[in-house]
């Protein structure tokens, strides 16, 4: 019994502490964003920016959208110790006037999630030709 005991503290302590460093390897500049009012028509694009804070390398290894409305982009090589990595993501805004909020996500390799999440409202009125909702 007692060698048992051990044997599952030790496991999770291991557990523990792995845990820990993946939530430190990762930080955000920002973990959401609001486009307050936005006009319908061009897709509202925002980046969102990262620092690897381990001594590892990490790779994102999905960015899921909550819904079709929403897509995303992300860095796809491995980002070093120290260095940045982006996720983009972007919210149709045709057809959809009034409020929303998606979210996305973003899954690395040491086990790391994050959820990104985006808001705002959509005016029923269009953009002009050309105009975009883009924003960094």
């Amino acid at each position: 019994m007692k060698k048992t005991l051990t044997l599952l503290t030790c496991v999770l302590a291991l557990f523990t502490s792995s845990f820990a460093q993946t939530e430190d390897a990762i930080k955000w500049e920002k973990k959401s964003f609001d486009f307050g009012s936005i006009k319908m028509g061009p897709k509202a694009d925002v980046t969102f920016k990262f620092t690897n804070i381990s001594k590892a390398p990490v790779i994102i290894t999905a960015a899921n959208p909550s819904c079709g409305c929403t897509a995303s982009d992300y860095t796809k090589t491995p980002i070093m110790p120290g260095k940045n990595g982006e996720v983009l993501a972007s919210y149709g805004t045709d057809g959809r006037p009034g409020f929303f909020q998606k979210s996305i996500k973003v899954t690395f390799d040491n086990g790391t999630i994050t959820d990104l999440i985006i808001s705002g409202t959509v005016t029923s009125d269009p953009a002009p030709a050309g105009k975009s909702n883009e924003l960094k």
